[in-house]
């Protein structure tokens, strides 16, 4: 039996390399795309080591920001592969700084990498996705879209978005057969976090203490939720946003 092909966006480090390792153990050919077709294939080279599969993982170089490159990447990856089961969307980028202070090249950047780059991925993985018959796109959110998050205006706004992007893809691509969902980490034990904690734009010990389950997550974990929501597992969900927050937005306690 052929594996079924996933791609995943900034799957050279972090949620994304963990995702890619998940899946690339429970049978999955992996896409690992990456702004760094570099790192990229570092990635592609250990699951080849650790987990090879027929026709091998494939390392993809893409700005997702950029349309033309989301284009040509997706050009490129239709001469390797026929159909795509599974796209995850989890290229991004973070920036810090006062709203009042918020410099505009920063704000359409990470609207670009973390929402336009989901739809532009989206669309452009639509021929592939629909030729496979059943397949499932996963949008990586965040607790930013449920409450504000200081200091990080336009990641929190780009998050919001991609929820309303799940939506109406779920709705209108329903009829392929193709299901999009979300997740939404808290905060997970990632380069993202450990290096806020580093800087101290964010308090490790007060995040845990408004965390019901009292603790950072752990990378495997969100991967494992990604897993779920491509595999047949949960095939009759669509339009979700599953939160993966350890119960920091559902705590009402002051």
């Amino acid at each position: 039996m052929t594996a079924r092909t996933a791609l995943i966006t900034g799957a050279a480090q972090g949620l994304g390399a963990e995702t890619a390792r998940h899946l690339a153990g429970r049978g999955w050919r992996v896409v690992v795309a990456d702004l760094s077709l570099e790192a990229a294939q570092r990635v592609v080279d250990e699951l080849g080591q650790a987990f090879p599969v027929e026709g091998g993982h494939l390392a993809l170089g893409v700005d997702v920001a950029d349309e033309q490159r989301v284009e040509a990447a997706f050009a490129t990856l239709s001469s390797h592969i026929d159909e795509l089961h599974g796209v995850v969307n989890g290229a991004g980028v973070l920036f810090r700084m006062a709203a009042e202070e918020f410099e505009t090249a920063s704000w359409r950047l990470q609207l670009d990498v973390h929402l336009t780059g989901a739809m532009l991925c989206s669309r452009f993985a639509f021929p592939l996705l629909k030729r496979a018959g059943s397949a499932s796109i996963v949008n990586v959110a965040s607790v930013g879209a449920t409450f504000g998050l200081p200091g990080r205006l336009a990641y929190s706004t780009a998050k919001s978005g991609v929820l309303g992007l799940t939506r109406t893809l779920a709705v209108e691509w329903g009829p392929h057969n193709i299901r999009v969902n979300a997740i939404a980490p808290g905060y997970i034990a990632t380069e993202m976090a450990l290096s806020g904690f580093r800087s101290g734009a964010l308090d490790r010990d007060r995040i845990i203490d408004r965390t019901p389950l009292g603790r950072l997550g752990e990378p495997s974990e969100i991967a494992s939720v990604i897993a779920f929501l491509l595999g047949d597992e949960s095939s009759f969900v669509t339009g979700a946003v599953l939160n993966t927050d350890g119960g920091v937005t559902i705590d009402g306690t002051f």
